[in-house]
């Protein structure tokens, strides 16, 4: 059993030291408790280590995702980043527990979920190309009006005049880019996190506490 509890451990990095305790001496007690004295019965119980490593970031993650959601405490900057790293850990405790014949019906759910995820990247993909172009027309232009100037003053202003708009242009918009962006990520984590919920309420990822 302290093997099995020791490897655990070495799979919780991720977690804080006292998170890790906390989890390292649930599980202690869970297995004593349960009378299981071997790896092979712990595995039989809880899965691997590994498997049941990544069940607990994944838990811990949707944990502090939604603590977050609830006091508003986190950085909007930091948002995306935790956003992404929660539904990786949620695939990955997914994929982790599920047989090949139960792979099927999250496969399909996690598929559900990927095509707004799949939306989202494009959209953003599309509205970044265009906001690049804004910005380099308006560099581009603003640089050639300032040298048109001096032999054609009106097209100088003209050309100027055009570079400013694509410049204010992108200062404008950049807010909204980024909301919608950073929004659309964490949709699409709490779609995640319901797919989670409910693979593990229908018991979908095999052995668990």
């Amino acid at each position: 059993m302290h093997e099995y509890i020791d490897e655990l451990k070495s799979h919780l990095t991720e977690l804080t030291a006292e998170e890790q305790l906390d989890v390292i001496n649930f599980y202690t007690e869970y297995l004593a408790d349960a009378g299981i004295e071997t790896y092979a019965a712990a595995v039989d119980k809880l899965g691997t280590p590994v498997q049941l490593a990544r069940k607990v970031l994944a838990d811990y993650s949707i944990k502090a995702s939604q603590t977050m959601d609830d006091t508003g405490a986190q950085p909007q900057s930091k948002q995306p980043q935790r956003d992404v790293r929660t539904i990786w850990l949620i695939i990955l405790a997914i994929l982790s527990f599920a047989t090949p014949v139960g792979l099927i019906i999250p496969a399909i759910l996690i598929t559900i979920c990927v095509v707004p995820f799949s939306i989202i990247f494009s959209i953003v993909v599309t509205i970044a190309a265009f906001f690049l172009g804004l910005l380099l027309m308006g560099v581009i232009l603003i640089r050639a009006g300032g040298y048109i100037i001096f032999t054609s003053f009106w097209a100088g202003v003209l050309v100027l005049g055009i570079g400013f708009t694509a410049l204010g242009l992108f200062l404008l918009l950049l807010p909204i880019f980024h909301w919608l962006t950073v929004n659309g990520i964490h949709l699409v984590s709490q779609l995640f996190q319901k797919l989670y919920n409910f693979l593990n309420e229908k018991n979908h990822f095999g052995k668990r506490v």
